[in-house]
């Protein structure tokens, strides 16, 4: 019951995204009657293709099933691309490629949806706010982690900042090249001491 419920909700939400969106329907439209399932943990959605390039919740056999890292979909809003090189696909590939390409693209516009409730210009006004405040927000929270992490390598010598930690890590590697080349004289010494018969 949780996953049809899941299933409609998500439908609910690609469906209001994909009616603005004739080229998505259009490449969806060859898919109609497959059904893809998406598998994150507990959680599961099937999906089935509509003739109109639509989607409706789906509860047949899958066409293709798409495994999710749960962590990694909980980070897709710092790294979209890693949700797409941790899935796993079984199945129909195709169907599944086009499908997920599909949703990949689709960019909700809250502009234009509150704009019915709100009108053009206070709509607008509205999200240019919100996304002022979430850049500002974001652009804090960048500093204070920056700023944290100078904090405690400077404050304490055992937490390396960027720039000492490669440098640390060039300094081994130049002394490993070094103990390389120490142990290569070594044995050529002990193979000539063998050879005079030393």
């Amino acid at each position: 019951m949780l996953d049809r419920l899941a299933s409609e909700s998500v439908v609910a939400w690609y469906r209001h995204l994909l009616a603005r969106e004739d080229s998505a329907r259009a490449a969806l439209a060859p898919y109609a009657g497959r059904v893809a399932r998406f598998e994150a943990g507990l959680l599961t959605v099937s999906l089935a293709g509509q003739a109109d390039g639509s989607l409706a919740a789906a509860d047949g056999t899958p066409d293709v099933t798409v495994t999710l890292d749960p962590a990694t979909l909980a980070g897709a809003w710092f790294d979209a691309g890693a949700v797409r090189r941790k899935m796993r696909i079984d199945g129909d590939t195709q169907f599944a490629q086009t499908l997920t390409e599909v949703l990949s693209r689709l960019r909700p516009d809250p502009a234009e949806d509150l704009s019915r409730l709100l009108g053009d210009a206070p709509a607008q006004r509205l999200v240019d706010a919100v996304g002022a405040a979430l850049r500002q927000a974001r652009d804090s929270a960048e500093r204070l982690a920056r700023q944290g992490a100078e904090f405690l390598s400077a404050e304490w010598p055992l937490v390396l900042g960027k720039a000492e930690f490669a440098r640390f890590t060039q300094d081994v590697a130049e002394l490993q090249e070094r103990l390389g080349r120490v142990e290569a004289g070594v044995e050529a010494l002990a193979a000539k001491r063998q050879a005079r018969g030393g």
